[in-house]
């Protein structure tokens, strides 16, 4: 067991480095904490689509990723949930577009809750009828998302700055897409990417590091064969957009505005890429953000309500900006937001500002660390991404001004998408 101390944190790690590959990160926290969170996370999400295996490229339906997300929970004698609950433990989990996450919570029974996750992982069973069990059960969710305005306008712009990326798909697919799915798909992703090699577990809050050092020393002789890493396959993707303006007449209450800017990804180091997408998302926030002076002016204008938000994306291959609004005036709102990104932001975009806002987002995310379950989730991510998450404190504290305006410097009017959905 390796022991890793992070004094300005008060936070110290244990790292246990399994034969097979597989490694367990534990971080350990005494009194007043009571609770234990666990989280198994793989690096594989929904733009894992295609994939090499013994020189073959397998093809994968679209929402495959998620489709697994469930089967994994079927076990020969019932459904895993039950027995999580018998247990005493809070199960869920989660897939993303580059990894899924399953994870519990426990007061008590955590050793036990963590051998049921471990054997939930070792016991697959897929078979045709829970197969397609499955399918009209996630046909029914996905429906319940297509009711979802917001939904079907993201989806629909996606497709609109995507030609053959899959980030272009919902993450749960396609009603069409899922009904592709076989035992085969599911087993091929099993054998592939759910290996004990490919899986990372982050053990947080009250724990006893004898008894989880002793259960995986136990497990490591169970499963010792050492699996290759499996490598996904991305279709090359077009710089430029598939279609640049769409207005379209829907049943709504009130018109609304999507604009996504297109950004050109290069190849970068795991903490270039860090301090790259943490640029980016200061620069938004400084500019757009709910303590901005243009938040408060739109606001102040009618031009906006407070459903306004800004998503950036950061993902394998795609990087996008992504701006919602509700308006009464859609196309006023949308030349003010356009002429922000591409002529004016230089005005707001202050050295000052920069630094006020600096301090205020590396507060929320230390601040963000007492919360067991996001410090447990971020510290899986940017380990999947090549990093730590107490190193990541030193890369935000690390951007620059310059930066930031490198990133400004990324947006190009020519890939700027703007989807209206007016009032019928």
């Amino acid at each position: 067991m390796i022991k890793k101390i992070y004094d300005r944190f008060n936070e110290n790690v244990y790292i246990i480095k399994l034969k097979n590959g597989m490694q367990v990160h534990i971080l350990p926290k005494d009194d007043p904490y009571f609770t234990t969170y666990v989280e198994l996370s793989v690096p594989y999400g929904a733009l894992d689509l295609n994939y090499k295996k013994n020189l073959e490229t397998i093809i994968t339906p679209y929402g495959s990723a998620h489709f697994f997300e469930h089967k994994i929970f079927a076990m020969p004698d019932g459904d895993a949930f039950a027995k999580f609950s018998m247990l005493g433990a809070d199960a869920n989990a989660m897939t993303s577009y580059n990894q899924t996450s399953y994870l519990f919570v426990a007061t008590e029974n955590v050793m036990e809750s963590l051998a049921h996750l471990m054997d939930m992982m070792d016991t697959p069973f897929f078979t045709l009828d829970n197969v397609n069990q499955e399918k009209n059960i996630i046909a029914e969710e996905l429906k319940m998302y297509l009711d979802d305005p917001n939904v079907v306008m993201q989806n629909k712009l996606m497709e609109m700055m995507y030609h053959v990326h899959p980030i272009r798909y919902d993450i749960g697919g396609t009603l069409d897409s899922i009904m592709d799915v076989t035992p085969e798909v599911i087993g091929g992703i099993y054998d592939t990417f759910y290996n004990p090699s490919n899986r990372l577990i982050v053990i947080a809050g009250k724990v006893d590091l004898n008894q989880i050092k002793a259960f995986f020393k136990d497990y490591d002789q169970k499963y010792p064969i050492k699996y290759k890493k499996p490598k996904t396959q991305y279709p090359k993707e077009p710089k430029k957009l598939v279609q640049k303006n769409i207005i379209e007449k829907m049943n709504v209450g009130i018109d609304k505005l999507m604009i996504g800017v297109k950004l050109v990804p290069k190849r970068l180091s795991s903490k270039e890429q860090i301090k790259k997408e943490m640029a980016m998302s200061m620069l938004m926030n400084i500019l757009l953000g709910n303590s901005s002076r243009v938040y408060a002016k739109l606001l102040e204008d009618k031009l906006i309500n407070q459903s306004f938000f800004v998503n950036v994306t950061y993902e394998k291959n795609a990087e996008n900006i992504m701006i919602y609004a509700e308006s009464k005036h859609v196309r006023r709102l949308k030349k003010v937001l356009i002429e922000l990104l591409t002529e004016t932001a230089k005005n707001e975009l202050t050295e000052s500002a920069f630094l006020r806002y600096k301090k205020v987002y590396l507060g929320q995310f230390i601040f963000a660390l007492n919360n067991l379950e996001t410090k447990a989730y971020l510290y899986g991510k940017y380990h999947q991404m090549g990093s730590s998450l107490f190193e990541v404190v030193d890369l935000l504290q690390d951007i620059t001004y310059q930066d930031v305006l490198f990133a400004l410097g990324l947006i190009e009017k020519k890939y700027i998408a703007t989807l209206i959905h007016k009032k019928a």
